[in-house]
């Protein structure tokens, strides 16, 4: 399955009626990846006001307010994200108070457009599934199926074509009906590896 995530780690400062806001948006590839930029930031500014942040990866999302008004910055910063139909995702806003409160729509306005600017300058990347597979293939039929596995890193053995090759796991069955039909069903395939690739 396919899914959309910020192509870089970006950091963004906002300065809001003297509050400082400081967006860190990242690539996420876990739910403790998520929490993990969180500690970082926690880390690193120990003396700001508040910490909100959002995350969405697979179907788990959460978000917190770590302090604001309850739905002032956590909640508007997960909109974005998932606004921009986003996953992997996560966000942090530091605040430093910077002495004049915002009430809460000017809250929701300062994390939310820090989130969304942080987006902007990170750009969208699209993620896909793939498999990485082991075609075997007598010799007989090895033209016709390296025809078929466009990349493939070929090999033999004893009995005939060994090739490895990576393909989008949306394009697995298809290739399955090519080779049965193309060999008579004498090519075997067996899956190695899944994993994930993007591109811009």
């Amino acid at each position: 399955m396919a899914y959309r995530t910020p192509a870089a780690r970006v950091e963004h400062e906002d300065v809001v009626l003297g509050s400082r806001f400081l967006a860190v948006v990242a690539p996420v590839g876990s739910v403790d990846d998520a929490l993990a930029l969180l500690a970082e930031q926690r880390a690193l500014h120990p003396d700001a006001t508040h910490h909100c942040w959002a995350y969405k990866v697979d179907t788990e999302m959460r978000s917190s307010d770590d302090g604001e008004p309850g739905g002032s910055a956590g909640r508007p910063m997960l909109e974005v994200i998932l606004k921009r139909d986003l996953d992997h995702c996560a966000a942090v806003v530091v605040r430093h108070f910077g002495g004049r409160k915002l009430g809460v729509g000017g809250l929701a306005r300062a994390y939310g457009g820090a989130v969304a600017r942080a987006l902007d300058a990170a750009g969208v990347r699209l993620v896909v599934d793939t498999v990485t597979l082991r075609v075997r293939a007598p010799f007989g039929a090895v033209d016709a199926v390296m025809r078929e596995l466009v990349g493939a890193v070929a090999d033999f053995d004893a009995e005939g074509l060994v090739a490895t090759l990576t393909i989008e796991q949306a394009g697995l069955a298809e290739l399955e009906r090519r080779l049965a039909t193309i060999t008579r069903g004498a090519a075997a395939i067996e899956t190695v590896a899944e994993g994930h690739a993007g591109g811009a």
